[in-house]
């Protein structure tokens, strides 16, 4: 298994909120942190642009996965299945525990603003049985939301009317190395869940679209209508460097494209909109990549 298989859920409520006013959500992963190609150019443009999201206010980040580099699902095979000293792993554990605390104070900005840390495939087994991932989110005061996760955000706006935005974020599968093929996987997640926002990470590809719509019967005060619904897929990019000179790498083995380094955002934004003689309200969804 490469992750650790656990699905979650998660719910984030808003009790005040106007109409018009612009929540962004801001989904990053694919860290590779202690990789000789993390770039840190890349990290210090995400730095600073959520700092100046956080000043603002109205922000939720959300971790995908491989937040560290060096443990793949291969190598904690080997690490912790009976091959090393005793002593060898603990070594092992408190350094990486390090590592882990090294990056929670590198976000410690967020907090109070993260939806929480889904896990990746690349995670380290700490003291008492952890992850790395899980004792990330602890750290930062939020939840581990597993390797998958239905989450919903909704906002109560003034006067006592609610609406609600669907989240399904996994990890993610590879996918093929054309445009298209990079992004099936994720599209083919909305067999599984019904959602606004289907997330990945995990392949290194960024960017996002909405993928078609779909009709959706809605109840207004027992009158019912249709709604079309649109739905987005993105990938969330990576902060790890393909193409390093003198540094061995897959990608180039494989002779694959570099990643497309950085994040994407969503911008959800409730409005109110009459349909039919009657007052709807609903939620705009934009994009930044």
């Amino acid at each position: 298994m490469r992750t650790d298989g656990v699905f979650k859920t998660k719910q984030v409520f808003f009790p005040e909120w106007k109409l018009g006013k612009t929540l962004t959500i801001v989904p990053f992963g694919d860290l590779h942190r202690d990789s000789p190609g993390f770039s840190e150019e890349a990290w210090s443009k995400f730095i600073t642009r959520s700092k100046a999201l956080v000043r603002k206010g109205d922000v939720l980040f959300l971790g995908m996965g491989d937040y560290l580099d060096s443990y793949s699902t291969s190598e904690r095979m080997v690490m912790y299945g009976g091959g090393l000293h005793e002593s060898s792993v603990k070594n092992h554990a408190e350094t990486a525990r390090k590592k882990v605390e090294a990056l929670a104070k590198e976000l410690s900005f967020m907090r109070g603003k993260i939806i929480g840390f889904v896990g990746g495939n690349h995670f380290p087994i700490l003291k008492g049985g952890i992850s790395g991932d899980q004792h990330l989110a602890a750290m930062l005061e939020t939840d581990y939301l597993g390797a998958c996760c239905a989450m919903r955000i909704t906002f109560r706006i003034h006067g006592g009317t609610r609406t609600s935005i669907d989240i399904f974020a996994h990890h993610g599968k590879g996918g093929g190395t054309t445009a298209a093929g990079k992004f099936n996987a994720v599209e083919k997640l909305q067999q599984v869940c019904d959602a606004d926002i289907f997330l990945m990470g995990d392949n290194h590809a960024r960017g996002c679209f909405p993928a078609g719509e779909k009709l959706r019967l809605c109840d207004n005060g027992g009158k019912l209508f249709v709604k079309a619904k649109p739905s987005w897929i993105g990938r969330t990019g990576s902060f790890l460097k393909s193409y390093v000179e003198d540094e061995s790498s897959y990608v180039v083995d494989a002779a694959l494209p570099p990643a497309n380094l950085g994040h994407i955002e969503f911008l959800l934004t409730p409005n109110r909109t009459r349909t039919n003689g009657q007052d709807i309200t609903g939620i705009d969804i934009g994009a930044i990549q």
